[in-house]
């Protein structure tokens, strides 16, 4: 539980990155188009497991005896997981968010309130995602570790 509450700190900082650089960036309107809205979200993912990593290495996760390199190697993998499960959940929430029940999100008084919403919604329904698989893979041996433990036989 103290590594799940030192995860949302840490990462709590990363997703400070993200959403600010993602909620900027939506301020620009070619942004609300599908393709630069999923464009938007790479970006503020990408700096923002930069972020994560580097406080997660140090904070929160136990080093597994492999490089730094190694440990960000399988980190960037999930994190591409955690960002594809985000592009598609923020897609959901978009369309969620474009039913005739939901209209009175339109008259909120910012620009490209949906998106606004559906990029804050999707980051937050990741985050427990996140946290197990960094755990399990990212700072736990990486993938080959995760395979063999999966693999062995046990008496």
């Amino acid at each position: 539980m103290v590594s799940f509450v030192r995860y949302l700190l840490t990462a709590g900082a990363a997703t400070v990155v993200d959403v600010a650089l993602v909620q900027a960036l939506l301020s620009l309107d070619l942004l609300r188009q599908p393709v630069f809205f999923t464009l938007a979200i790479a970006v503020g993912a990408f700096s923002g497991m930069t972020v994560n990593f580097a406080l997660s290495s140090r904070f929160v996760f136990a080093s597994d005896q492999r490089s730094t390199r190694e440990q960000y190697g399988s980190f960037l993998l999930i994190s591409l997981t955690t960002l594809l499960l985000r592009v598609v959940v923020a897609h959901g929430l978009v369309a969620m968010l474009a039913m005739p029940a939901m209209a009175w999100t339109a008259t909120l008084p910012i620009g490209a309130p949906a998106e606004r919403l559906a990029h804050l919604g999707a980051v937050g329904l990741v985050t427990i995602y996140s946290f197990f698989a960094h755990k399990h893979v990212s700072f736990a041996g990486g993938f080959l570790a995760l395979f063999a433990s999966k693999s062995a036989v046990r008496p």
